[in-house]
Parts: C-alpha cells; structure tokens; sequence
C-alpha cells in the first residue's frame, strides 16, 4: 500500500491559493482542448506536478475538483434567493453531497476504464486515470450545478436556460468521455459511446443512495 504523504500548513496553504490563480486556466483549457489535457504526464518526469497528473501551469486535478465543487456552492447559496427560490441549507448536507456525488464520476469512470482494460483495479493502476477523470469532471460539476440552481427558478425563461445548460454539459461530459474511451481502448466510436453512456449511468445510480442518506426525500424535491 502506497505510504500516505502529510504535507505541512505552509505546502497546503501554497497549493491551495496558487490554486486559485491557476482554476481560471485550467477551466479555459479542460473546456476546449479537454482531449488534449487529458494525456497521462510524460514517463521522464519526476517533479510533483507530473506525479498529480498535471501540467505546471496548471491546477492539479484533484484541487481542480475541489475548487469547482466550492465554488458551485456558494453560486448554489448566492444565487437561489435571487432567483426567487428557497435559500439552500446552511448546513454541511449540500456540500458534502456534491463533493461525494462529483468524486464519484470519476472514481466510477477510472476504476471502469481499468476493467475493460483488464487490469487490476488498485491504488497503484486506480490513482492516475482517476486524477485525469478529476479535470472533467470539475467542469460537469459546476455547469450541472448552476443547471439545477437555474432549474428550480419561478420563471420559465430561467428554468429553460438551466435545462440547456443541463442538456450541453451531459452532451460534453460524454463527448470526452467518448474520446477517452476510444483512446485508452483502442476501440470504436460508437463502441466507446456505449461503454461512456453505460459507466455515467452507472455513476448516477452510485449518486442516488448518498442522495437520500445525506439530503433525504425533501431535499431532493428542493433541488
């Protein structure tokens, strides 16, 4: 089992603001070039950011992750009042519903590609591909998120406006996914749109048991 590294206050502090000055970058260049980003670091590199699976310029995938998870909270409590609608729960619920939801997309996604792949599923195979998927889905994590906010408004306009927004950021999601696949399986297009659309429905249903343990029946009704 790979030995767990603890980092001091300052290396945390350090990771997270530049962090911070690298998301806007690192969102520009996952949303258009995701195929591109997505490419596992070079075999010849040995510094942190190779091991994270990123570039140096920008965030590592992880805290890219975490981020975009932060940040569509507070659009989640900023937004819903002016929008008309019921205030989100104050509480740590929310939160940790979408932290555990997004994580679970690329878990499922990683642990799936290894499998067609034929390889063990561990922590030595597992963390690459997952920190990769990690890019991806922080973008999905965000515009879904706004999508729902923009979901449950009064006005039609608005909740059509979420709905597209909804629509194009699945339609993404399994676009790259799609050129994943087709890459680390060397298969088929359609093939590898098959097995994306299988693994995010499998990924969804994950969601639902943490849904209603965290959230319960109301707040899935709330939105």
């Amino acid at each position: 089992m790979e030995r767990l590294r603890f980092r001091t206050l300052g290396e945390i502090l350090y990771e997270v603001m530049t962090g911070l000055l690298f998301y806007p970058r690192t969102l520009w260049r996952v949303l258009l070039w995701p195929a591109e980003t997505l490419v596992p670091p070079s075999a010849g590199r040995h510094d942190e950011a190779a091991a994270s699976g990123a570039p140096p310029d920008l965030v590592s995938p992880p805290l890219f992750l975490l981020i975009s998870i932060g940040l569509a909270h507070a659009l989640d409590l900023s937004l819903r009042g002016e929008l008309g609608e019921a205030a989100a729960s104050p509480g740590f619920g929310p939160l940790l519903f979408r932290a555990l939801v997004f994580s679970l997309f690329p878990l499922v996604m990683a642990a799936g590609t290894l499998q067609r792949q034929g390889r063990p599923v561990d922590h030595a195979t597992l963390r690459e591909p997952f920190e990769l998927q990690c890019l991806c889905a922080a973008p999905f994590a965000l515009s879904l998120s706004v999508a729902v906010i923009l979901l449950g408004s009064p006005t039609a306009t608005t909740r059509l406006a979420g709905g597209a927004i909804a629509a194009a950021a699945v339609a993404w999601y399994l676009s790259v996914q799609t050129r994943w696949l087709h890459h680390r399986l060397a298969v088929g297009g359609f093939r590898a749109f098959r097995t994306a659309a299988w693994l995010f429905a499998v990924a969804v249903a994950c969601c639902l048991p943490p849904a209603l343990l965290i959230l319960g029946p109301r707040g899935l009704q709330a939105g």
